[in-house]
């Protein structure tokens, strides 16, 4: 069975409300970034029937992570992995450590497409991420392991040349997975968190409390990309 998706993946495309992502910076540039992954069992059980080849039908219980790969491809993009389970077949935990968020941003692919930001201005570190449909073609390369046959099934407007409406997609979505299945996507989250080590001195799309900035992304506006998705956060 292909893997569904990589750790960030998780997060971005199929996650459950209380997902989180965590991304601590030290003072040198280096950091952690922390991820806990579910997908929710009704949805789980619908995307197993697209996670392999036409004709081929996977075991009920078949995780739909696969730590080792996850591990090998966040190698890829400048992540080491620092611990990396599947308590369950539907969710994923790890953490991963970097030597500099530049070297993230750098990955191969990624910097020409504006996706990812990272710059060193006067004292002030900033974060900058901007998707767009414009650029929507690097979310494969900032969430590799997306299985191939679930991208196909899924279809999401914010990778197709010629996107449906909003609207649209939900209805196909409900006729795809379900009813159960749309509410679940309508209401997962995406939680980010940026934990700075030092005062944040300017912030954009989230919320800071002391030196966390935070910013929520729903599911859906992230498959439909009708309005881009942009946040940032710089600190001293």
């Amino acid at each position: 069975m292909r893997v569904l998706t990589t750790a960030v993946l998780s997060l971005m495309i199929l996650s459950s409300c209380a997902a989180g992502l965590t991304l601590a910076v030290q003072p040198d540039g280096s950091g952690t970034l922390a991820v806990d992954a579910r997908i929710p069992d009704t949805t789980a059980a619908r995307l197993r029937s697209y996670a392999s080849a036409p004709g081929a039908t996977p075991p009920a219980n078949a995780p739909l992570f696969d730590a080792a790969v996850i591990r090998r491809e966040a190698g890829q993009r400048g992540l080491t992995s620092v611990s990396a389970d599947t308590p369950s077949p539907n969710r994923f935990r790890g953490t991963f450590s970097f030597r500099s968020l530049e070297s993230v941003a750098a990955a191969p692919g990624l910097s020409e497409t504006g996706a990812l930001r990272v710059e060193t201005k006067e004292g002030v570190t900033s974060v900058y991420v901007r998707l767009s449909r414009d650029n929507a073609r690097a979310l494969p390369l900032l969430f590799p392991g997306l299985d191939p046959y679930i991208l196909e099934a899924l279809s999401p407007p914010a990778l197709d040349p010629y996107p449906v409406k909003a609207s649209e997609y939900r209805e196909m979505l409900q006729a795809l997975l379900g009813s159960a299945s749309l509410e679940e996507l309508e209401s997962a989250e995406i939680r980010l968190q940026v934990r700075s080590p030092g005062p944040i001195v300017r912030h954009g799309g989230g919320s800071v409390s002391d030196r966390t900035f935070t910013a929520v992304l729903k599911l859906m506006d992230l498959l439909t990309l009708e309005k881009p998705i942009e946040f940032s956060v710089g600190w001293k």
